[in-house]
């Protein structure tokens, strides 16, 4: 089946949209929306991953320039999530995709409805910025951890369990998306080079359109984002891993 460019660039350009806004669901909409538009799983996850490392600091970049509170220095998550990632690249072959996915998918369903009714994260910038979050450092490694096992394993997670998770640590919202975007590039690029490595290619006919009409996804999205309460932005997140989580369990089980 010959894939076409214009459906791979409105994949980029709605995954990259929603990813602009929250941070999340890059991976949890590109990886289905490419295979069923015909792309080899392995190939998908190589090409969402790989486009992810210069959408996610373009995204990151941006949010920083609207807003410099809203990037901040997470390097335990940093490490946790590179670590994890690459061990995910590497146990995805060898474990039950099916089952997996399932799991992934009731976490991200069940993380998301939480969120709905939980205000973590709602405080101000000024309350963040007083933090020590030297004591923390082992609760954000943890969270980098299991995010970047799920994004190496099936190229999704990073967004949708690690955005939620920081947010319950007390970080506000925006400031999780600004951050979490920055930190994700580096844990893609340890997932994209480990796949890439294991297959012997890359799949560049799938990644140059994905990279560029997500690019313009991704700034739509940061404009979007600007526009919405930080109470907003929490209903936001929470509904999108909500979303997104649905989404892998019919898929997966149907």
């Amino acid at each position: 089946m010959i894939v076409s460019v214009p459906a791979i660039a409105f994949v980029g350009l709605a995954s990259g949209w929603v990813m602009g806004i929250s941070a999340a669901a890059w991976g949890a909409l590109s990886v289905p929306l490419l295979i069923l538009i015909g792309v080899e799983p392995l190939v998908a996850i190589n090409a969402s991953l790989a486009a992810s490392i210069l959408l996610s600091l373009f995204g990151g970049v941006t949010h920083w320039r609207y807003d410099r509170s809203r990037v901040v220095p997470l390097l335990p998550l940093v490490f946790g999530g590179v670590g994890g990632a690459f061990l995910g690249s590497l146990l995805s072959p060898a474990l039950p995709t099916q089952t997996l996915r399932i799991l992934i998918g009731f976490t991200t369903l069940s993380i998301g409805i939480l969120t709905l009714f939980r205000k973590n994260g709602n405080g101000s910038q000024n309350n963040f910025e007083a933090v020590k979050w030297n004591d923390r450092r082992a609760i954000l490694f943890g969270i980098g951890v299991v995010a970047g096992l799920s994004a190496g394993a099936f190229g999704s997670g990073w967004g949708t369990i690690g955005v939620v998770l920081l947010m319950w640590t007390g970080i506000p919202p925006h400031t999780v998306v600004g951050s979490s975007l920055l930190a994700r590039s580096l844990v893609a690029s340890a997932a994209a080079g480990s796949y890439t490595l294991q297959a012997g290619n890359f799949p560049l006919g799938v990644f140059l359109p994905l990279l560029i009409a997500g690019g313009l996804g991704v700034y739509l999205g940061v404009r979007t984002a600007n526009r919405v309460s930080v109470a907003g932005m929490r209903v936001l997140l929470g509904g999108v891993v909500t979303m997104v989580g649905i989404l892998i369990v019919v898929g997966t089980m149907w």
